[in-house]
């Protein structure tokens, strides 16, 4: 397994991942958020904490994760169903996390589907917990 920072490159590959993954989210709203020009734009300011990983040369995983100065995001964990329970996402995540930590950042909160049964686990297992002080709300414009 390689892990390697995310390039605009990897976009397509990461997009037939995303809509192969169940409780990943495939809403309009997300694949606009998730458009080539967006997510490059994304990496673009977080040039060091998006990343991939590759098994035997194919796209196995991935993670955006950024910050905004003060708190780090993690928005897109996503690991094939081949590869997964062999500590892939474990990898991506703490790869991310040391990123976010070596930029000064403490916090972090994972955008995590309510109905994302298998993602919500695994972020319980590797100690994220639910957050109950916050409600998340949102508006297009």
């Amino acid at each position: 397994m390689i892990i390697r920072e995310f390039k605009p490159a990897d976009i397509a590959a990461a997009h037939a991942l995303w809509r192969s993954t169940e409780g990943v989210c495939n809403c309009e709203k997300c694949m606009f958020l998730d458009s080539e020009a967006n997510l490059t734009k994304y990496m673009k300011r977080n040039p060091t904490s998006c990343f991939i990983a590759e098994t035997d040369g194919k796209l196995a995983g991935t993670i955006l994760a950024g910050h905004d100065g003060r708190t780090g995001l993690i928005y897109r964990l996503a690991v094939s169903k081949e590869n997964r329970k062999k500590g892939l996402g474990r990898a991506l995540v703490d790869k991310a996390l040391e990123a976010l930590k070596s930029e000064g950042i403490r916090s972090v909160l994972a955008f995590v589907l309510e109905s994302n049964e298998t993602g919500n686990i695994f972020w319980d297992k590797i100690g994220f917990k639910v957050g109950n002080d916050a409600v998340t709300r949102s508006m297009k414009i």
